[in-house]
């Protein structure tokens, strides 16, 4: 590529980069996502937006039933949330923030290492002890389930905000997400005890086989 058209590229993608963060709105998603980006258009059906790519800036969109809240470089929030049972939305827009709070915090601190780890052991464990070979395939997604049973518990320092200690909806938030991390990482962790467990059976317990 030509100097000349790679400086110019350069520019290119430094003025867009530059552009977006210091014009960024702010969408916070109804799963606690956060997006900083340009909004160009809001309306009943959908949020649209640009954000800055590798190619320059590309046009988004999100439906407005998955967006909490639009706030402004100026700081002025437009939120599309409505309690309305009807369509689902039985939280307040107060409890829905402490809601999505919790998620977040989930998201980004919940830590499920006791499920994961037993996930593992029991997978390979079952797979050398049981000599299975098709049947293991079954362990996983069994095990899996199991642990969207249990009681979420909140991984110590995940909290950012301490005055949401004890609030239910939070709680709630953090529940839903943690509950689905704990079951995902549990069948990956399953299923790589599994896999480990056929690998030993094969080459170490029965080489001959």
């Amino acid at each position: 590529m030509p100097p000349i058209r790679a400086i110019t590229l350069l520019l290119l993608f430094l003025s867009n980069a530059a552009w977006s963060q210091s014009r960024a709105d702010h969408v916070l998603l109804m799963n606690g996502q956060e997006l900083d980006v340009n909004v160009i258009g809001q309306s009943t059906l959908e949020v649209r937006y640009m954000v800055a790519t590798g190619r320059g800036l590309k046009e988004r969109s999100e439906p407005t039933t998955s967006v909490f809240s639009v706030t402004d470089t100026l700081g002025r929030e437009r939120i599309w949330y409505f309690q309305d049972s009807l369509f689902g939305n039985d939280l307040t827009v107060e409890q829905m923030r402490w809601f999505i709070k919790g998620e977040q915090d989930a998201r980004n601190g919940y830590k499920p290492f006791w499920p994961v780890l037993g996930g593992f052991v029991l997978g390979a464990g079952l797979t050398i002890g049981l000599d299975l070979e098709v049947n293991s395939l079954a362990v996983p997604p069994v095990y899996a389930g199991i642990m969207a049973l249990p009681r979420v518990f909140i991984t110590p320092g995940s909290i950012r905000d301490e005055h949401m200690v004890g609030n239910e909806f939070y709680a709630y938030g953090y529940s839903k997400v943690g509950r689905s991390r704990r079951v995902t990482r549990s069948l990956m962790s399953t299923a790589a005890g599994v896999i480990v467990g056929l690998a030993v059976r094969q080459w170490v317990i029965n080489p001959n086989l």
